[in-house]
């Protein structure tokens, strides 16, 4: 941005400020000359019309034709009309002198000198009886001169407004030129005092040269400047003294800094070990209590299992034995007519046991279907637990991440089954080499947080359970329809203790060791979410590890 100075500021300033009023003076004048001129051509047309009008009025309404001729005649001796026109109603002229152009011309009548763009004002005068028009009188008045004396006042206005801009910029010139010429001084003072050394200081005066307040602005400066003088050796002195501190308190900070940092770098590494320590260990003895309890519930429910399938199988040969054995009884009692005939075997047959024996015989192939169905997902849970079982241990061997998540659901069934309906779709999935307990940990985690977050709802959700192949992974997704996270918690809900459920419903650990396991199988967990809509957490494993 361009920068002027004071005297350029003052010089515009001035001739601004007199250009203003010159231009509102010029104005004002070229209005009021306008109207004044206007105002005398008006009633100089209206007095010329209204006065021909009397002396023409009768003749007109005579028809004497030579009257109003000798009429016209007389007003075309003044030199300022150009034309006079009389006619009437159905524009047939009675009488007419003057400019033939102009007559010429349809007539169009003035009511403005500014109107009068030819130079003619033209003025029409009707000439009635009893407000009933008969004809009209028509005059051209010259006002050629008038506007060329209007011009030449506006030429000579223009050019006195000119000289006096002219020698306004020229005495401002001289009043911006005498009040900066001091104050020139002052700048260059004050510049030797912003960046001048000592000896500048001793040396820095400005001259007063007038009695005026620019005379005492300079004797303050010079005071100023005696004052500047003082107070920079002062300050030296002090500068060098702070100096002197200042290096000795350096110098004693960076030891302190640096054995602060040293003291602050081991204990952040000591509260690391310490918190990685506590987190392995809280989750090594929980891991290794629920791995005891669950293969010691699987063991003790294998037994019973076990010889209770073989019971069912058996009752179930017997049962078909029986059933053959009782439609031959059947039969034979049906076609033996001395049977049919004894007492004891209308009351058989009569009786409800009897009525009900073909309900009880189709009854009996659904229970024994639906007994040997309990024990497969009871075998399914058993299953489970011994997998989960193994989630302490580092052993890693060929398993499908199907049967870990259908080994899971098995076990959490129980939790679902109440706040969610399931939808799995499983993809044909290749076997890879991964710990399949901690894997079952991982779906087992998920699957319960989708469940709580559900649960929080108050309404019946979506758990939809699905796993396929892409990029050399397998992957599983388990997205819900729960309460969703918000932005603000989505990038915390990996970190260990992060957790928005109450000190009973977990401790923030869960979703922290699945992301380590995944991380450790070489494999990722991530997460999508929106708030009140759902979340979807997506697991990824190598086929190849």
């Amino acid at each position: 941005m361009k920068k002027f100075s004071l005297r350029t500021k003052t010089i515009l300033g001035v001739a601004l400020i007199e250009a203003s009023l010159l231009v509102i003076l010029l104005f004002t004048t070229f209005n009021l000359l306008s109207e004044l001129i206007n105002e005398t051509v008006v009633k100089r047309a209206t007095t010329t019309s209204n006065l021909f009008y009397s002396t023409t009025k009768n003749a007109f309404l005579a028809f004497d034709l030579a009257s109003l001729e000798a009429d016209v005649k007389e007003l075309m001796a003044n030199p300022d009309i150009d034309y006079v026109r009389i006619v009437d109603t159905q524009n047939r002229i009675f009488a007419q002198s003057g400019n033939d152009a102009l007559l010429s011309q349809p007539f169009e009548a003035d009511t403005h000198v500014e109107q009068a763009t030819n130079g003619t004002y033209d003025i029409r005068t009707p000439i009635t009886i009893d407000d009933t028009v008969y004809g009209y009188i028509d005059i051209g008045i010259n006002i050629s001169s008038v506007k060329a004396s209007l011009e030449d006042i506006r030429h000579w206005a223009t050019f006195l407004a000119i000289i006096e801009m002219a020698l306004v910029a020229l005495f401002s010139f001289a009043l911006g030129s005498y009040l900066t010429k001091q104050l020139k001084s002052l700048q260059i003072g004050a510049r030797a005092l912003m960046t001048g050394q000592d000896e500048q200081y001793r040396n820095v005066h400005i001259a007063v040269k007038s009695n005026d307040e620019l005379g005492e602005l300079a004797t303050a400066f010079n005071h100023l400047a005696k004052h500047l003088q003082i107070e920079n050796v002062q300050r030296k002195e002090a500068e060098f003294e702070l100096q002197r501190f200042n290096e000795s308190l350096e110098q004693l900070i960076s030891e302190r800094t640096a054995e602060l940092h040293k003291k602050n770098e081991e204990l952040d590494q000591t509260n690391r070990s310490l918190k990685e320590a506590q987190v392995q260990l809280l989750q090594a003895e929980k891991m290794a209590s629920v791995g005891q309890l669950a293969a010691g519930v699987a063991h003790e429910i294998n037994n019973p299992v076990g010889f209770v399938t073989s019971n069912v199988e058996t009752l179930t040969d017997y049962v078909s034995t029986y059933r053959l054995l009782f439609l031959e009884m059947d039969n034979l009692l049906r076609t033996s007519e001395d049977v049919q005939i004894n007492p004891n075997y209308q009351i058989l047959v009569s009786s409800p046991s009897y009525q009900n024996i073909d309900f009880i015989n189709d009854d009996l192939e659904h229970l024994l279907n639906e007994s040997r169905d309990g024990l497969k997902r009871v075998e399914a849970i058993v299953q489970g637990l011994k997998q989960f079982s193994r989630v302490d241990s580092d052993d890693s061997q060929l398993a499908s991440l199907n049967d870990c998540v259908k080994g899971s659901l098995a076990m959490v069934n129980n939790k679902l089954k109440y706040v969610c309906h399931v939808q799995t779709h499983f993809a044909k999935l290749p076997t890879i080499q991964m710990n399949v307990g901690k894997i079952s940990q991982i779906v087992t985690n998920l699957l319960i947080n989708a469940a709580q977050a559900i649960e929080t709802t108050k309404l019946m959700g979506e758990l939809t359970i699905s796993t396929c192949c892409k990029d050399d992974f397998v992957e599983l997704r388990v997205k819900d329809t729960g309460c969703g996270i918000s932005e603000a918690n989505i990038r915390k809900v990996f970190n260990p203790f992060f957790t928005t459920k109450s000190e009973e419903e977990g401790t923030g650990l869960g979703l922290s060791i699945s992301y380590g396991i995944a991380r450790e199988h070489g494999g990722s967990l991530a997460v999508e979410s929106t708030e009140g809509q759902g979340t979807c957490f997506t697991l990824r494993l190598p086929i190849k590890k």
